[in-house]
C-alpha cells in the first residue's frame, strides 16, 4: 500500500469538500502547502510500520498499542507548521481506523487505505476522496473534516444522543451534520487560535 492521493487532489476536491462540510459553522480551511513528505526512517522503522498496520480498533485506548507513538516517530517534527492544522496522509492506520487527532491539537493523521467499511473483514481498499450525501461508507474528506473537529475541541457524542441524524462527529448515525453546540465550540476554539 502506498499514499495514492496527490497534493493536487488534497488541495482541490478534498479541501473543497472539507470546506463544504464546515460551511454551516462558517469555518473555512486553506491549504498553505500540500506536498509529499518522506517518512523518517529511525532505527526499527519496519517494526514501527508493523505496529501501526497491525493495530486494531480500540487497542490504543484500552491496551496502549503504541500506534500513535509509532506514527509520531515517522513524521518529521521540523516540518510541522507550529500554528496551522497539519494534515498527514499515511497508507494505512490499522484495522478499521481511518484517522486520529488530539482534542485541541494541531495534527490530523488519516489513512488513504481503509478496511473500516467492511469492519476489518475484507482487505483495505482505497478510501473515496469525497462522497455525496447521504453518507454510506465515508470518505477521505469526511474523515479529515471529522478529525479537524477534534482539533477544534469537538468530541464524539453519545451514540444514543445522535439518534437518526447523521453527525460529523459520530453517534448513532455517521454523516456530515454539526449541532448548534458543536458549531459554537468549534468557532470559539478557531477564534482563540
Amino acid at each position: 500500500m502506498e499514499v495514492w492521493v496527490t497534493p493536487a487532489q488534497l488541495a482541490g476536491p478534498v479541501l473543497a469538500e472539507v470546506n463544504r462540510i464546515w460551511a454551516p459553522a462558517n469555518i473555512r480551511f486553506v491549504a498553505e502547502r500540500a506536498e509529499v513528505e518522506p517518512l523518517l526512517r529511525p532505527p526499527g522503522f519496519a517494526d514501527l510500520v508493523r505496529r501501526v498496520e497491525q493495530s486494531a480498533r480500540g487497542e490504543e485506548e484500552t491496551r496502549g498499542s503504541g500506534r500513535t507513538a509509532a506514527i509520531a516517530q515517522l513524521l518529521d517534527p521540523a516540518r510541522r507548521h507550529p500554528t496551522a492544522h497539519n494534515v498527514y496522509l499515511l497508507p494505512y492506520l490499522g484495522s478499521t481506523y481511518q484517522g486520529y487527532a488530539q482534542l485541541g491539537g494541531k495534527q490530523v493523521v488519516v489513512g488513504v487505505w481503509t478496511d473500516k467499511p467492511s469492519g476489518g473483514r475484507q482487505p483495505p481498499v482505497k478510501a473515496l476522496l469525497v462522497e455525496p450525501e447521504p453518507m454510506r461508507v465515508g470518505s477521505l474528506a469526511r474523515t479529515i473534516a471529522h478529525e479537524l473537529g477534534h482539533n477544534l475541541g469537538l468530541t464524539h457524542p453519545d451514540k444514543a444522543e445522535a439518534g437518526a441524524v447523521g453527525r460529523l462527529m459520530g453517534g448513532g448515525k455517521q454523516g456530515y451534520g454539526l449541532t448548534a453546540a458543536e458549531i459554537a465550540i468549534a468557532r470559539a476554539t478557531a477564534s482563540a487560535k
